[in-house]
């Protein structure tokens, strides 16, 4: 016999069930309780399963639901003619319930945004449209705005310009719907969302761009290249950093993959790194991942029990050619092929992307953040699937959204944080996904612990967030560990 469900979700929108029905089966999928979704249409209040307690509806009026409690989502008109159309983006300043942001609000004849009573809740906040517009990357398709990479830049973003891209807003909005949930059916019970009873999860993660600072051809070209500019002291430094590596007198700065294993291990921590298979761009300054030094380094991660995943290239984001390649030539170095990717510097496209990254074939995304600002860029700390605006689907890859990156925080041309700073920065974040229990994503390049450049005082930034992290409860893992149990607890 199938069970019944405890809550029957309905909406009158026929003309967009497949972004009303992904993003209802978002919203309702983290709290662990059963729940159908039907259109209007397929929906007759009077011939329910009397089991059924609860309608959630969502619509321009009020649904009848008979003498079952109800909420009411009113809609707004986000989901019409507008749609991918210019016209549908919200300006800011956006009204506020509380400290909550209205993204998209209804139009119910209501006294202020909420009417409670015993046995209906209604709203004119719209959490149905407003978690879409976050999650589906919306306005990035809709607003043509670029930075020198491609880019979308954090400041061209609603969530920047508005003053919320610290909060993950749709986790605010789960938040607020439970609650009126837990009002008129308070025998629902919201299951964990992580093992081993954690309050929250981490994914720790390395993008690897270089293995060393100090290769060969290049350093030789560095050291010609100043000597030939005048810059004899540069040159000999640079000439006796090199010689101390060849002669295994001092370790290359970049290499810190036997540092990152004994931290993380000590701690029972386990992470992910992400390695480049090609490129031939200028920012492509990586490395040859069928070199038998970068073939050992693989083998041994694995070993240890870390995840190895894929860094694709710079013009990889928006090429399924060069995305196919990479990865297929990355496949054939690495034992476990079932793995996660992160776009080199951030480059990301909505909703082409994802698209080209679920038809070649990985586990999940985590990409996004924005490069120039760390925060919610998807307005969401949970993984979950994305939705692909253009092809009207949900596509069959997960997205863990990165919180916080390491350049984000340091580089002159994006936040430039001094390392004090650029801690309680993170411990914010870490603070935040803990109270939504959700997943922080730490990007940490093998290169960020060089104390002689730019990054000196950074190492102990990261050792400090680490043992921060160490004393909360959360269940460190990689990403692959954390898609896949989020997989089986959302099916």
């Amino acid at each position: 016999m199938p069970k019944r469900p405890d809550i029957i979700a309905v909406y009158d929108n026929c003309n967009f069930p497949k972004p009303i029905e992904y993003t209802i089966n978002l919203i309702l999928s983290i709290y662990g309780v059963s729940y159908d979704i039907v259109p209007i249409n397929e929906y007759a209040y009077n011939e329910l399963d009397p089991f059924t307690k609860l309608i959630i509806s969502y619509g321009t009026e009020r649904i009848p639901a008979g003498s079952r409690k109800q909420i009411h989502i009113y809609a707004s008109d986000f989901f019409g003619e507008n749609y991918l159309n210019a016209k549908s983006i919200p300006k800011s300043p956006l009204p506020r319930h509380e400290e909550l942001p209205i993204i998209y609000s209804g139009h119910g004849n209501l006294d202020g945004w909420i009417n409670k009573s015993q046995n209906i809740i209604e709203t004119n906040i719209d959490i149905i449209a407003s978690t879409f517009f976050l999650v589906s990357r919306y306005e990035e398709l809709i607003l043509d705005s670029k930075d020198e990479h491609g880019r979308f830049p954090s400041k061209a973003s609603l969530a920047c310009r508005d003053g919320f891209l610290n909060k993950p807003v749709v986790n605010l909005y789960q938040d607020l719907l439970w609650q009126w949930i837990c009002f008129l059916h308070p025998v629902l019970i919201r299951t964990p969302l992580w093992p081993h009873d954690r309050s929250f999860a981490v994914c720790l993660s390395h993008d690897v761009d270089r293995i060393k600072k100090y290769p060969p051809v290049a350093m030789l070209r560095s050291i010609v290249g100043r000597a030939l500019h005048g810059r004899p002291r540069e040159a000999l430094y640079l000439a006796v950093m090199h010689m101390k590596t060849l002669l295994e007198l001092a370790k290359d700065p970049y290499d810190t993959f036997d540092y990152i294993i004994r931290l993380e291990k000590s701690m029972g921590f386990k992470s992910s790194f992400y390695f480049m298979a090609g490129g031939t761009s200028q920012y492509d300054t990586g490395h040859t991942i069928n070199s038998a030094p970068v073939k050992e380094l693989v083998t041994r991660l694995e070993a240890e029990g870390f995840e190895v995943g894929l860094h694709p290239s710079y013009n990889s984001y928006d090429n399924i050619n060069l995305l196919a390649s990479e990865k297929n030539r990355f496949d054939r170095v690495i034992k476990n092929t079932d793995y996660g990717c992160r776009q080199h510097y951030i480059r990301w496209k909505s909703p082409e992307t994802w698209r080209i990254q679920n038809k070649t074939g990985v586990l999940y995304d985590a990409t996004l953040s924005y490069a120039d600002h760390v925060g919610f860029r998807c307005g969401i700390c949970v993984p979950f699937q994305p939705f692909d605006i253009v092809d009207n689907t949900t596509l069959n890859i997960w997205e863990l959204p990165l919180t916080v990156m390491d350049g984000s925080l340091q580089k002159a041309d994006y936040q430039k944080l001094i390392p004090e700073i650029a801690y309680q920065e993170m411990i914010y974040y870490i603070n935040t996904v803990r109270k939504y229990n959700g997943v922080f994503v730490l990007l940490w390049h093998n290169s960020s612990f060089d104390a002689e450049g730019s990054w000196d005082g950074w190492k102990d930034v990261y050792e400090s967030v680490m043992r921060y992290i160490a004393g909360q409860n959360a269940w460190v893992t990689s990403g692959r560990e954390i898609v896949e149990w989020w997989k089986k607890r959302s099916h």
